[in-house]
């Protein structure tokens, strides 16, 4: 009698599915910073220094069309200075998971200092239309596990857009960016 439950429950399952109900990965690359976030703006989805580094965390998103990738990057997020980073999305027909994760080193631990970092993804084979996001965090050595820290649809007709995650200013272990320093170009005298 109980297989009977479990078999039936798979082809309600299978029968609602049908349609398209997969989960992939799909990520084509994740980036994270090292302590005090990109100094590369484009890598932060900006187009120029955004000058307001420290005053707020902001998620940004970008949609490419023709090459159907959508790259979410999160700036200025405050986490301890000492563990690991990761960033990775999953999706489920037009709902997109992104979970942050971050973990004590398992040599050094955590040392209790609050810094900036910034953490980006990006995810192939997104059809235009309008998708449903979920932003995770998962900070391992907090109780609770991981937690919604924003949700809602994109319309990606739109091609570009932020979100302000947190617009309370960063203390002192956040630093305003700046850009890379430009390479002079040198011509050799012959």
């Amino acid at each position: 009698m109980v297989s009977n439950r479990i078999w039936t429950a798979i082809a309600i399952a299978g029968a609602v599915c049908a349609g398209g109900c997969g989960s992939a990965a799909a990520v084509q690359e994740a980036r994270v910073s090292e302590q005090g976030g990109f100094r590369d703006p484009e890598l932060r989805l900006t187009a120029a220094e955004d000058g307001g580094y420290c005053g707020a965390e902001v998620l940004r998103w970008q949609y490419d069309e023709a090459a159907a990738t959508l790259r979410f990057a999160d700036a200025r997020l405050m986490l301890d200075c000492c563990g690991k980073r990761t960033i990775h999305v999953e999706r489920i027909d037009s709902l997109y998971e992104v979970t942050e994760r971050d973990e004590p080193d398992s040599a050094e631990g955590r040392c209790a200092e609050q810094c900036a970092f910034d953490l980006a993804v990006g995810v192939q084979d997104v059809p235009r239309g309008e998708v449903y996001v979920k932003l995770l965090r998962d900070v391992v050595d907090e109780q609770g596990g991981p937690a919604v820290v924003w949700s809602g649809s994109l319309d990606l007709d739109v091609p570009a857009g932020a979100v302000v995650l947190d617009d309370a200013p960063a203390g002192a272990g956040c630093q305003e960016q700046s850009a890379p320093p430009r390479r002079r170009t040198t011509v050799a005298a012959r």
